[in-house]
Parts: C-alpha cells; sequence; structure tokens
C-alpha cells in the first residue's frame, strides 16, 4: 500500500500557565520558530497646555474675524460708540487697579504708623528718656530706631543718622567753680543743645541723648547735611543766648557727622550709626588739619603763593 505523506508534527496546545503570543527568550528560538506579537503602546491624547494652545491659535484668528465682520456690518456710529465703551471698560479696570494699590499702600503705612507709636509707648513705660533732656537715651534710641528702620525698608525709602557733639569753649580766668557748680553748667548746655536739636530738626526725627554732650538725629529719608544741622543748632543756640534773661552763656562748639542708608544698602541700625561716627571723625580729623581763619590760614596762602620772577 502506498504509504500517505508524512504531516508536520502538530505542537502542543498552550497550558493555562503560558502566555500566547509572548516572544521567546533569546538563545532559545531557532531560525525557523514563530516570532511572538509585538505590543505597541496606545496613543493617549495630547497634553492639556497644547490642547489650550491650540484653542487660543484657533480662537484669536476667529475673535479677529467675527470683529472685522461686525465692524462692516454696524454703522459707523455704533462702532465708534462700541470703541468708547471698551475703552471706558479698560479705563475703569486702570482706575481699578490704581486704587487697589493705594488702599493697600495707605493699610501699610497706618501699620507702620501704629507700629512706631506702640514703640514710642513701650519706650516711655520702660523710662527710656533722659532725666536731664527729656530726650531718648540710647535703649530707647535702639528701640525705636529698629522701628523707623523697619517702617523705611516696607516703603523701600532710606533713613539717616547724624551724630552731634557739642562742647563748651575753653574759659580763662574766673573763679574757680565747684563740682556741684560744673554740673548744674553742664546739665543747662546739654539743655540747650537739646532745645536746639528740636527746633533744627523735623518732627518725624527721632532725637537722644546718650550721654554727656553728644546727641544722635534718627529718622526717615536722606536728612539734613552735616554742615547745614551745625549751622541750624549754632542758630538756635544764639537764639536761646538771647532769649535766655540776659544771662550771659557761654559758647558751645558743634561738630556733627551724618551718614545714610539707601535700601539697597545692607546693614542695620548699629552699621548706620558706626558710619555716622566715622563720618564725625572725618570732619573733626579734616577741620583741625586745614585752618579756615586766622594767621595759620594767612600764613598758609602766604606760602602757597608763587614766587615773583626776578628781573
Amino acid at each position: 500500500m502506498p504509504s500517505s505523506p508524512s504531516r508536520p508534527p502538530t505542537p502542543p496546545a498552550a497550558t493555562a500557565g503560558e502566555v500566547t503570543g509572548a516572544p521567546a527568550a533569546p538563545g532559545t528560538a531557532g531560525p525557523d520558530a514563530p516570532t511572538g506579537s509585538v505590543v505597541r503602546p496606545r496613543r493617549t491624547g495630547g497634553a492639556p497646555g497644547g490642547r489650550g494652545l491650540r484653542a487660543a491659535l484657533l480662537l484669536v484668528p476667529t475673535a479677529g474675524a467675527v470683529a472685522v465682520v461686525l465692524a462692516a456690518a454696524l454703522t459707523p456710529t455704533v462702532t465708534a460708540l462700541v470703541v468708547a465703551l471698551g475703552a471706558l471698560a479698560l479705563l475703569a479696570v486702570v482706575l481699578g487697579v490704581a486704587l487697589a494699590l493705594t488702599a493697600r499702600a495707605h493699610r501699610a503705612a497706618e501699620q507702620a504708623a501704629g507700629q512706631l507709636l506702640s514703640a514710642l509707648e513701650a519706650a516711655r513705660d520702660e523710662k527710656v528718656d533722659d532725666a536731664v533732656t527729656g530726650l531718648l537715651n540710647r535703649r530707647g534710641l535702639v528701640l525705636v530706631g529698629r522701628q523707623v528702620l523697619e517702617s523705611a525698608r516696607r516703603s523701600s525709602g532710606a533713613v539717616h543718622a547724624c551724630v552731634v557733639e557739642v562742647s563748651s569753649a575753653v574759659q580763662l580766668g574766673g573763679p574757680p567753680r565747684t563740682a556741684t557748680q560744673e554740673r548744674v553748667r553742664r546739665e543747662a548746655e546739654w539743655t540747650a543743645a537739646a532745645s536746639a536739636l528740636r527746633g533744627a530738626t523735623r518732627t518725624s526725627d527721632v532725637v537722644a541723648h546718650e550721654g554727656g554732650g553728644r546727641f544722635v538725629v534718627l529718622g526717615p529719608g536722606s536728612g539734613l547735611h552735616a554742615q547745614e544741622l551745625e549751622r541750624r543748632i549754632r542758630v538756635g543756640l544764639a537764639q536761646g543766648r538771647l532769649t535766655g534773661g540776659g544771662q550771659r552763656a557761654a559758647r558751645l562748639s558743634v561738630e556733627a557727622g551724618a551718614a545714610v542708608l539707601a535700601p539697597w544698602d545692607e546693614g542695620g541700625l548699629s552699621d548706620l550709626l558706626v558710619r555716622a561716627e566715622q563720618a564725625l571723625a572725618q570732619r573733626r580729623a579734616l577741620r583741625r588739619s586745614t585752618p579756615s581763619h586766622g594767621w595759620g590760614r594767612r600764613r598758609n596762602d602766604r606760602a602757597a603763593r608763587p614766587e615773583r620772577p626776578q628781573a
């Protein structure tokens, strides 16, 4: 009998634990082994940002086309009315934003003023005023000065400080004074200097008496120049001598140094006071090294003249 053609063996069915269509392990499949099906990931929708951008790109030309069509369809009077209403709406929005910013700045200023008043009240409660002059002492200056500096920082403003030293002129002759008389004389000079400082500074400035003939002025803004502050103090002292009931008081020497802490400068109250101290030392050294009047000035001028050519 003729033999039937041989059929290829049927591959065994996949068991329940096997996964059909899975790729064969590398190195185990031959060249005629069937390759497994490749599972490709499905494409998901675009990102929300891309959809929003496409919608905006479609909306802007559409809105422009609608505006052109409406402008062509409406009469010139209606078009002008629509443009005027749009301009009024834009102006109202700008005014609303400006009013909101103004109200915010006003609230910040009121908050800063309240903090400054609370600091002043705390200074009064802690007895930080000077018993002789009635001004703040060093502790009160630090307490109130921090509030002034924080308020200026909040409003992006500058803060100035001036260190003023007042000393009495040397008096030759006269009877010797006792310790009590000397103390009374010095306290009278400090009181006169404090009164002159109050008249020379603004009401928003803080004036303090550190001790002896040393005073400190602190306030918002750039303040006065040291030379102008000295002039005003001398004028106040002269007016005090004239209105002193006919008593001839001794003349006082006034020296001042000023410094400014800009909004972009780093540092605190102590740094500002150190700068004022350095400015005072520089002005004092310059004044003592260069004579401004008298025989020394004339002698220096005469020495600086060029020699005349001899015929």
